[in-house]
């Protein structure tokens, strides 16, 4: 009970596990000169920890699985004991402080995880000639495979964190190749659409002109003049008309405010662009989000301009309050209107289709997934609705 009681104040430690104090451990636990603990990293063994160990040695060791004593060990999950014995490989010997000649009796063990894993070995080693005995032998390997399963189980963590930044970075790759790509289109639009329309309302505009003046006190003018100068004013109209509606599509597709100062400053603009709204901005200092990634920050921006799009369109609002505030370590993005509201519940069992159909939530409800932001919808019919994201800024 003993050595278990000092294995497991160890294993259930917080954080990483400490390689070393196992090391020590087992030395203690076994009345031996020190101890190495070997962790099996891409079919090679390298230190984890070792007592009294040397660390400069420890960094230069790797023993390939199936070399060596230790090596077997780890191939072929074995447990040995060997009585002087002396390593031939030079970091091996300055790890157990062993000078030319010397030997030492050795005890190795692998240390299991799940499903007969090996994840690494632990070898004892005694400088007295002592053998290690059978009942030591299966003592180190019961305790050998409780450290096997811690680390298994930091092993199965890291491999998540990597997937997590994986998947991280490739989001934010993706957030931003389609932010470039609205970006390209609205230049586009600018470039071309809009210059064109511009010069078609400027074309027409003096035809117009020119035209009214042609006929001004004409009384036996050409009545289809009078009907071709009616058509030239409705096209005018329509070519400005599609001006400011390819201008407001532009600053839909991208803003400018967004890349060069930041979330805040973008949220204010969109809520000025909006005149058949009455919205209501807060914010805390623009400062308390420069840790909010440019991914996300994009990411929330739709979000608010979605929220706000379905505030006109859908729930008919007069009146909207749009806040980004800094609470905790979360940046919290909040849309809520006094529109005609809607029956969440509802539109969730009727599916994914029937809310984009009906309320346009599909893209809110993606983009906070794919930020890892926690949405959620509180809606009464009649009484408005709220929108709030909320993304955490570890």
């Amino acid at each position: 009970m003993a050595d278990l009681s000092r294995i497991h104040e160890l294993l259930v430690s917080s954080g990483e596990l400490d390689l070393r104090d196992v090391s020590c451990a087992f030395a203690d636990l076994f009345e031996a000169d020190g101890a190495t603990v070997f962790v099996v990293v891409d079919a090679e063994l390298r230190v984890g920890g070792a007592y009294p160990g040397n660390e400069d040695a420890a960094r230069e060791l790797s023993i390939p699985v199936g070399y060596g004593v230790v090596g077997l060990v780890a191939q072929g999950g074995n447990s040995v004991t060997i009585v002087d014995d002396a390593p031939r490989n030079p970091y091996h010997r300055a790890l157990l402080g062993l000078g030319e000649g010397e030997v030492v009796s050795r005890l190795c063990v692998p240390a299991h995880g799940l499903e007969c894993t090996i994840v690494g070995v632990i070898s004892v080693h005694r400088r007295d000639h002592r053998p290690f005995e059978t009942e030591e032998l299966a003592r180190a390997q019961r305790l050998a495979d409780l450290v096997g399963i811690r680390l298994y189980a930091e092993g199965l963590r890291g491999d998540v964190e990597d997937h997590h930044s994986l998947r991280d970075r490739l989001i934010a790759q993706a957030i931003s190749a389609q932010e470039a790509e609205r970006r390209r289109i609205a230049g586009d639009l600018h470039d071309g659409v809009t210059q064109a329309l511009a010069s078609l309302s400027f074309h027409l505009s003096a035809a117009h002109t020119g035209l009214a003046v042609a006929l001004r006190g004409d009384a036996d003018a050409d009545p289809r003049l009078t009907g071709t100068l009616a058509e030239i004013a409705a096209a005018r109209r329509l070519a400005g008309l599609a001006y400011d509606e390819t201008r407001a599509a532009i600053t839909g597709l991208h803003s400018l405010l967004l890349e060069d100062l930041g979330l805040v400053a973008a949220l204010e603009s969109l809520c000025q662009s909006l005149p058949q709204l009455e919205v209501e901005f807060r914010s805390d200092e623009p400062t308390a989000f420069d840790v909010v990634p440019d991914h996300a920050a994009a990411a929330l921006f739709r979000i608010a301009q979605e929220a706000l799009n379905n505030a006109i369109k859908h729930a008919q609002a007069h009146r909207v309050v749009l806040s980004l505030r800094r609470v905790g370590d979360a940046a919290v993005l909040g849309v809520t209107d006094d529109g005609a509201g809607f029956d969440v519940q509802s539109v969730r069992e009727r599916g994914r289709s029937s809310a984009t159909e009906h309320f346009g939530l599909e893209s809110i409800v993606e983009r906070s997934a794919l930020i890892g932001a926690t949405l959620r919808i509180d809606s009464i019919e009649g009484r408005g609705t709220a929108v709030i994201v909320e993304f955490p800024l570890h």
